[in-house]
């Protein structure tokens, strides 16, 4: 079966290159085979520019298309002294290598940004291969002049390098101005960082207690996921990305194999042990009670947590292996945790940072809260951290006045 890549035309209507996110990037195609052009739809601004293979990766994507790379190396590798036939065939391969240096995810949010810069670069009538400093220094004051925030020039000018050093150019961002303008947005006034709610341990027994007679898998379901990414301090990606077979049950806990993680940039794995507590709200009980209802099998490579379908006298996990998708789980998780929750504001990662805020006013050391959480370094896992009164108090009461 052959399926057609995709890619925006040269210049949009508005002389911006806007797909809605690095994710319609990807469904359009400009970065991967096509899965399913009914969930996109194919709009008059989508043109066909080439077919793959089922089999076909983003980065080939990449290589061969979006951003010509495979022609930019094999030219590099020919004005090299003494090269022959050989050498110059291995410069495909070379130039599919260099883009491993990234993950799909990285390349993809990457692309998206450079794309937009390529954009402005067209609609001033600038040859990309003409673009100097200035030219990106311009860029950046535009998006400035309309807003973009701090985390979007980065983007930009993170992609803009990724792009030079893939093609062994130099790097138009190490320019004063650029770097001067990427300090001044920093600095510039946006909407306040609006974090969410942490979860706190007795909204999670108050909760089990209402549910604790029930045999609903729908239910149940909802529960340990709630209990997990507390316990476990797990991302939505990292509970929904994971296999029957990466639990394994012990007499007094579990552990739990994490494959991919945000923090695990070489996928080296890690695993995350959680401990059989003794009261309602319980991990190891209700992974018990999920697993049984769910008639899991546990050296399945089924991922754990998959869609539900109901009839009048039944509720099962869906056949195929499907995971869950990030809208319809925020939805689920939060709806369950309306009746404990009062007026808080939350999200999917108030479990993560419950989890993280009821161990740090503990006293657990330090070490062993990090490797937990897998936190890279201590300014990121300070950041999931409410201090509670008490510990806050602390400074002050220790000054003897």
């Amino acid at each position: 079966m052959r399926n057609t890549i995709y890619a925006l035309p040269a210049v949009a209507s508005s002389c911006y290159y806007h797909p809605r996110s690095p994710t319609d990037i990807q469904r359009g195609q400009v970065v991967g085979a096509l899965s399913s052009l009914k969930r996109f739809g194919q709009g008059p601004s989508w043109s066909p520019v080439f077919t793959v293979s089922q089999s076909a990766s983003i980065k080939d994507a990449l290589v061969q298309d979006c951003l010509n790379l495979r022609q930019h190396v094999r030219e590099e590798v020919a004005k090299t002294r003494h090269i022959n036939d050989r050498l110059l065939n291995l410069s495909d391969s070379m130039a599919c290598r260099l883009l491993n240096s990234k993950s799909d995810s990285t390349s993809q949010n990457y692309l998206y940004s450079y794309k937009k810069y390529e954009a402005f670069l067209r609609c001033n009538d600038i040859p990309l291969d003409s673009a100097s400093p200035i030219h990106v220094a311009l860029y950046i004051t535009d998006l400035l002049d309309k807003g973009a925030s701090y985390s979007v020039v980065c983007s930009v000018a993170y992609a803009i390098k990724w792009v030079c050093e893939l093609k062994n150019l130099s790097n138009p961002c190490d320019n004063a101005f650029v770097k001067n303008l990427i300090e001044s947005a920093k600095r510039s006034v946006h909407k306040p960082v609006n974090k969410k709610d942490p979860v706190s341990v007795d909204m999670l027994i108050q909760l089990c207690k209402i549910h604790q007679n029930s045999t609903d898998l729908l239910t149940i379901r909802r529960l340990y996921m709630i209990l997990l990414g507390f316990s476990g301090f797990l991302r939505f990606n990292e509970i929904a990305n994971l296999k029957c077979n990466d639990v394994n049950l012990y007499d007094s806990y579990f552990s739990l194999k994490i494959r991919k993680s945000k923090t695990d940039q070489y996928r080296q794995g890690d695993e995350v042990v959680i401990s059989r507590g003794q009261s309602v709200a319980c991990p190891y009980d209700m992974l018990v009670r999920y697993i049984s209802l769910g008639s899991i099998d546990v050296k399945s490579e089924h991922f754990l947590f998959k869609p539900i379908f109901r009839t009048k006298t039944l509720c099962k996990l869906i056949y195929k292996d499907k995971p869950l998708s990030y809208t319809s789980t925020r939805e689920n998780i939060l709806k369950a945790l309306a009746p404990v929750a009062d007026d808080l504001k939350l999200g999917l990662h108030s479990l993560r940072s419950g989890g993280a805020t009821a161990v740090a006013n503990t006293g657990v050391s330090d070490r062993n809260w990090k490797r937990h959480g897998r936190w890279k370094s201590d300014s990121s896992k300070d950041g999931y951290v409410v201090d509670s009164l008490g510990s806050r108090l602390e400074v002050s009461q220790k000054l003897g006045l």
